[in-house]
């Protein structure tokens, strides 16, 4: 079965990027592993290894607002905005990589956004702060998803905010502090309450950033430039941070509100922010990219350092209310080695906190950040180009005029280069050594150097937005505008312009073949123009439409277009055969491999799509995030193996296509990534001619040092003498003076013996008499224990007389109190009788008072309507004041009902009186009842209790005498043994003193034994030169007879002079340098000495060694890195001696065999013969007698 078809996915294997304007941006996971958001992810970068992990935000397109780690529950919280007035916070787990939590607010809000988000000093709480004018502080416990509490950090009217910063307690999560404008609110929790406590007149005072010292001090900074110290909620002191050089936070000013702050600089901020407490000292921001660094010691802080972020020039006209280098966030790595900066530009810079020298005021040293890994670009990116001979891309930025070169295999920048115009597109030539670059007003074509990119010529094209170079490098294309001008890259000379578009032109492809220029532009139409005859050979439009980019195969016959309306064409042969809507929105970009079988689609929001290939009429797909703002350019690399895509907010990601197995171009076997750059021959020259210089210097530099060396050598090993001397004479002093102390001690130690045997006999004869006297007075102790056993029993029957009177008259005080409540409970019956009674009374004198009223009231009508029907005026008149009066009837009959309810209300209340008064009656009953129980348990307990006493005191008689016995024996043992116990403590002193000593003099007898050993290994090593002089010797000797021998054997042609004379040349050409034996002889005695120089340099070196490990132990590990350092330069300098040597003996053999062959060029005589001889020997007898006298 044939295997089925997968659809190539990708895998992020480096991505350049940075989001601003996040609080918390760029967190420590440790010494070396930072962590910050990029686009839609959170990126895990390793400075070291230049490696990344990504955290893929589980909703990509919302906007990060701040970010908090909790480093000890491995967890990060990222605050973003939310919809609807919904702000949210993710936590993502360090070890998953995926979201954890996800913490939302129960109301909706005035604001869409967290402002700041801390963890509680023990990561239980996470508190989160809204923007205004809300201005809320939730505190979640963030493991339950819950809302502890919630709190506003404004306080109006008083400080309406804004609130700029917040800070929770270092050792207590119940206590928090706000700052802002006019605001200083310290708020504590009890009972899920905020309450405010301690100082808040901060009327005069903007507030914009707050810290904790420890837990009882705060440090606030101000808009203005002053520092406020706040201790147990009181205001204690006020500083101005440009004269602050050192403070002491517990130190309290006399009217600390009225320190005013220095006169503000023209177009200068001096705000504070960042404040960070750490254990070595205080760091914070001041200004827009001043970093001033506080150093601890003993409580008081001084300043040490002060960092600045130099601004960028390029960048300078993006500058709003705060410059482009204006610090937004700091961060302090774990072991305070680094520090962090995030600015507004997309870059990350830091600087060492460690090993940097102290600056003073009148140094103004100032340490400068530098940019943390590679230099990104800010803002968009126009265009985007592969090699096809180096492993390298270029990119060109729309705000920062700047063109990088980049390395995709290494993932890192080669070069960069600004500009003061805009850069709208760039091009690489195919073999990396040239690039075309479109700008304002010209085009130029340039020469990629090590150190930058170099202009070879320039084209008069004034609105160019477009340049590619064709797939050989020949030709190269550049869209202006609507046209499309084709030159060569080698005369540069325009071939043909191509007309057609009447729109912009959005994208230029070449064919495999340069045969064939594919475009497309926003007026929806696709020209295929022939570059032989200049002609155009395809038309395609679509007005409607938008295309953006576009891909083409390699016979040209496919066309894929990217268009603004979201759908896919597949054109075929001129024709459109595939068009399908991908549901991602705009299409911005696409990509096609060399093999034709790999495509990648830009969709909205950064989505990468990876389709299917062939097409069908269901397009299968899978996505693929990283970025989060729409892609500008996308590209493949030759051999199909990595993914290049670039966004709009300067980020680029570089991908690792997988699952391709069979879809990728096959490259040929001989192919291989070239390393060659072009180099100007001038900076060639000069780089050379700085290489002698520096190996000039490093040669005089070793001459310095070697005499350095001997001159140290030799005064150390005078030292050395001086020390053995001194050490010997001291030795013999403390020989002496421990026999001395061993006689004394054994002298002491038969005295003590014999003072001993004296003081045992003394304490028997006391122990006797104490016997004696110890009785006398236990006979003594019986006769009162006897009286007070009587005196006993009498109290115990006075106590149960007293018990049986006061259960009697408990009994009778029960009695009365029963009684009483009795007659108040018929008292209180009698009088809710009458009072029933009289209510009934009442209202029936009311409902008689009423039908009477009624009756009259009715009976007067009637008389004065039939009577007086004239005078109908007036009877309304008395009819409105009977009304009236009616009313005040009524008015006093609802009094009266209400009385009545009210009386009722009483009687209820009496009722459930009398039925308390009951229950309590009651409850004395059966608490008469418990007692009466208790009195008979506590009779039997009593009874039980006497049995035991009684067991008890005759027990207490047999330990009393036992007592009285031993404290006499104890006393007397006591009078007997403190002065021994004195006499010991001094003779322990006395051994701890010799203890001491004898612990020194063993120290100083294991130092001699060391130097002892020490002086062994130098003898063995004297002893092998000794054996190599000897043998060297032998070697001399043999050569001497072999030398007789053969001068034997020439003295026999002494009468064939021929022959004689060609006997003495071989003779001279066989040991006929006269200076061998000398110059061996020297080359032994250099030899010797090197050897001895580098013992005792190495033996110097182990001690210097030692103290520096000694010392470097007790500081901190920076100081490893320096000794390693010197290792490895101790290594390459043993290295160059060795080669120093072997050239050294080089030089000597080529001097031996130039003398030898300057010999045979000039006839000699025999007299100089025999006196080079006669020299040979002498040279041989005073070589044998200096190593005989060594």
């Amino acid at each position: 079965m044939s295997r089925p078809a997968m659809i190539p996915t990708l895998k992020p294997k480096f991505f350049f990027g940075l989001t601003t304007q996040v609080n918390g941006n760029c967190l420590f996971l440790n010494e070396n592993e930072i962590v910050y958001p990029a686009s839609g992810v959170l990126v895990i970068y390793n400075t070291v290894h230049h490696k990344q992990k990504y955290i893929h935000l589980a909703e990509p397109q919302k906007v990060i607002t701040a970010m908090a780690l909790c480093i000890n529950k491995n967890v990060i919280a990222v605050a973003e905005k939310g919809d609807k007035k919904k702000p949210t916070i993710s936590i993502y787990d360090l070890d998953s990589m995926k979201r954890k939590k996800l913490l939302t607010v129960l109301t909706d809000l005035k604001t869409d956004n967290f402002i700041n988000i801390k963890f509680s000093f023990d990561d239980t709480y996470l508190a989160a702060l809204t923007n205004g004018p809300d201005f809320m502080m939730y505190y979640y416990n963030w493991e339950n998803s819950k809302i502890e509490s919630y709190v506003k950090a404004s306080n109006p009217p008083n400080a309406e905010g804004p609130v700029l910063d917040m800070a929770l307690n270092p050792s207590d999560n119940t206590i928090c502090c706000f700052v802002g404008k006019g605001l200083f609110r310290l708020v504590t929790i009890s009972d899920s309450i905020w309450r405010q406590y301690g100082f808040q007149k901060a009327d005069n005072l903007d507030f914009s950033s707050v810290c904790w010292l420890n837990g009882d001090r705060i440090l606030a900074g101000t808009m203005d430039g002053r520092i406020v110290i706040v201790e147990n909620g009181e205001l204690i002191a006020v500083y101005n941070v440009k004269t602050m050089m050192d403070f002491d936070p517990k130190n309290r000013i006399k009217a600390p509100l009225d320190v005013v702050p220095l006169p503000k600089e023209s177009n200068k901020r001096m705000d504070i922010r960042c404040c960070i407490p750490i254990k070595i000292g205080l760091i914070f921001v001041f200004g827009d990219s001043c970093v001033y660094y506080y150093e601890k010691t003993n409580h008081r802080y001084k300043r040490r350092n002060e960092f600045l972020k130099q601004s960028d020039s390029n960048l300078n006209a993006l500058d709003s209310d705060r410059p482009m280098h204006n610090i937004e966030t700091l961060s302090i790595s774990p072991k305070y080695q680094k520090m962090i900066c995030v600015t507004r530009r997309s870059q990350l810079f830091w600087a060492p906190l460690a090993e940097i020298p102290d600056t003073s005021l009148n140094a103004q040293n100032i340490v400068y950040f530098k940019p943390l890994g590679e230099d990104l670009h800010h803002g968009g990116i126009s265009s985007l180009s592969t090699c096809k001979w180096k492993p390298i891309f270029i990119t060109c930025g729309k705000i920062d005029h700047t063109i990088r070169v980049w390395d995709y295999l290494n993932c890192s920048l080669l070069l960069s280069q600004q500009y003061q115009e805009d850069v709208f597109s760039v091009s690489l030539h195919p073999s990396g050594l040239y690039s075309v670059a479109a700008f304002t007003g010209k085009v130029e074509f340039q020469l990629v150097h090590t150190n930058g990119l170099k202009a070879w010529r320039e084209f008069a094209v004034t609105s160019c937005n477009l340049t590619e170079f064709s797939t050989s490098g020949h030709m190269f294309a550049l869209a202006n505008q609507f046209d499309v001008d084709v030159y060569c890259s080698v005369k540069f000379e325009k071939r043909f312009t191509y007309k057609g578009h009447s729109n912009t032109i959005t994208a230029m492809v070449w064919a495999s073949n340069d045969m064939k220029l594919v475009t497309c532009g926003e007026d929806g139409a696709i020209y295929e123009f022939n570059t032989r005859t200049g002609e155009r050979d395809l038309d395609i439009v679509h007005p409607k439409t938008i295309y953006m980019d576009l891909a083409v195969s390699n016979d040209t016959n496919q066309i894929f277009p990217a268009a603004q309306d979201g759908r896919f064409k597949e054109i075929n042969n001129q024709s459109v055969v595939r068009d399908i809507d991908l549901h991602q929105g705009p299409l911005d970009a696409i990509a096609l491999s060399r093999s034709d079988l790999i495509l990648f689609v830009a969709g909205q929001n950064g989505v990468v799509l990876s389709l299917m290939l062939p097409i069908m009429a269901e397009i299968k797909h899978k996505e693929f995030n990283m970025h989060n703002k729409n892609i500008t350019k996308m590209c493949m690399t030759i051999d199909d193996s990595n993914l290049i895509t670039c966004s709009t907010d300067g980020s680029i990601c570089i991908w690792k296509i997988k699952d391709a197995e069979g879809k990728k171009v096959i490259l040929n076997d001989q192919f291989a990534y070239s390393d060659d750059i072009l180099v100007n021959a001038s900076d060639l020259k000069n780089k050379i001619e700085n290489i002698v210089e520096l190996k000039m210097r490093v040669n005089e530099l070793e001459r310095e040092s070697k005499y350095q060396i001997t001159q140290l050598m030799k005064s150390k090993e005078q030292q050395i003498q001086e020390l053995n001397n001194n050490h010997s004479i001291v030795m013999k002093i403390l020989e002496n003076k421990n026999t001395e102390i061993t006689k004394k001690h054994m002298a002491d130690k038969s005295r003590l013996e014999m003072e001993l045997n004296l003081l045992k006999d003394s304490h028997a004869q006391e122990l006797e008499e104490l016997e004696a006297n110890y009785n006398k007075k236990l006979l003594h102790e019986y006769e009162k224990y006897d009286i007070l056993q009587k005196e006993l029993i009498k109290t115990n029957s006075e106590l149960e007389k007293d018990m049986n009177k006061s259960e009697f008259e408990q009994n009778e005080k029960l009695q009365k109190i029963v009684d009483q409540y009795n007659v108040k409970l018929d008292e209180k019956d009698k009088n809710i009788l009458k009072l029933k009674e009289q209510l009934i009374k009442d209202k029936q004198i009311m409902s008689d008072l009423m039908h009477k009223v009624e009756e009259d009231a009715d009976r007067e009508v009637l008389e004065k309507k039939a009577n007086f029907v004239t005078k109908l005026r007036e009877l309304k008149q008395i009819n409105l004041n009977l009304r009236g009066e009616l009313g005040s009837y009524k008015m006093k009959a609802k009094a009266a009902s209400k009385e009545a309810e009210d009386l009722g209300g009483l009687i209820e209340k009496y009722e459930e009186d009398i039925a308390q008064l009951k229950v309590s009656v009651k409850n004395e009953e059966q608490t008469i009842i418990g007692l009466k129980k208790q009195i008979q348990v506590r009779d039997d307990i009593i009874e039980q209790k006497e049995s035991r006493i009684f067991e008890e005191k005759l027990k207490m008689k047999d330990l009393e005498k036992q007592l009285l016995l031993t404290k006499e024996n104890i006393s007397e043992l006591e009078l007997t043994v403190e002065p021994l116990i004195m006499e010991i403590q001094e003779k322990q002193k006395t051994i701890e003193n010799m203890e001491s000593e004898m612990l020194d003099m063993t120290a100083v007898v294991k130092q001699m034994e060391l130097r002892i050993s020490q002086q062994r290994d130098k003898l063995n090593a004297c002893g092998l030169e000794l054996d190599k002089k000897e043998q060297m010797i032998r070697d001399v000797n043999r050569v001497v007879k072999n030398i007789q021998v053969d001068i034997n054997s020439a003295s026999e042609h002494y009468q064939n002079s021929a022959k004689l004379k060609d006997a003495v040349k071989d003779l001279f050409i066989k040991y006929g340098n006269t200076k061998t034996f000398g110059i061996s002889k020297d080359e032994e005695h250099d030899t010797r000495m090197e050897f001895t120089r580098q013992r005792k340099f190495l033996e110097q070196s182990i001690i210097s060694l030692k103290k520096r490990v000694n010392v470097c132990a007790k500081k901190d590990d920076s100081y490893s890195k320096i000794m390693e350092e010197n290792m490895i330069l101790i290594d390459t300098i043993n290295k160059l001696r060795q080669e120093l040597k072997q050239n050294h003996k080089k030089y000597e053999n080529l001097k031996s065999i130039l003398k030898i062959k300057g010999s045979k060029n000039h006839t000699t005589t025999k007299q100089t013969k025999n006196n080079n001889l006669q020299k040979a020997i002498t040279n041989l007898d005073t070589v044998e007698k200096t190593a005989l006298g060594t």
